[in-house]
């Protein structure tokens, strides 16, 4: 699978520690680049068998999956369709690594270790709010940083 030269800049992409490349199915009908942060899609309090967009943090059963390998666009022929299968790195251990990009503000050194919450756009972190998305764990420039996802998890009954 290759990188984009989107991805190599921006969103996530995993970069140290344990990762698999999985095939797992998706909602239908929703575009999202590749480096997007997904996890189990809920509807009434369960879950529905497929993945899409990552929320702001675990939540509700919506925990951290993986990050897309593979672009969704609205030109794809199974764009509308549920249940597609498409590539998805998924960690294998809590130490995988990711990079990142913030969503809003300048990273700083002073930001490691800060757990904050996934951007609204589930493709970067939103390092001026605390929450439970993703934690920081090493500062590259005010535009790039590394994390991992290996907050505590939510469960549904």
């Amino acid at each position: 699978m290759s990188v984009t030269a989107n991805n190599t800049n921006s969103n996530f992409l995993p970069v140290e520690g344990e990762w698999e490349m999985i095939q797992v199915p998706f909602k239908a009908s929703v575009a999202m680049e590749d480096g997007t942060a997904v996890s189990p899609e809920i509807s009434s309090n369960d879950v529905t068998g497929y993945l899409g967009k990552m929320g702001t943090e675990n939540a509700t059963g919506s925990d951290f999956f993986g990050i897309i390998a593979e672009a969704i666009t609205s030109s794809d022929d199974d764009y509308a369709t549920a249940g597609k299968l498409k590539s998805v790195w998924v960690p294998t251990s809590r130490y995988s690594r990711a990079y990142f990009s913030p969503d809003t503000g300048s990273l700083a050194a002073t930001d490691v270790f800060r757990t904050v919450e996934i951007g609204a756009d589930s493709k970067s972190l939103n390092i001026d709010t605390a929450g439970k998305g993703a934690r920081i764990v090493q500062f590259l420039n005010t535009g790039r940083g590394i994390c991992t996802f290996d907050l505590p998890a939510t469960e549904t009954a």
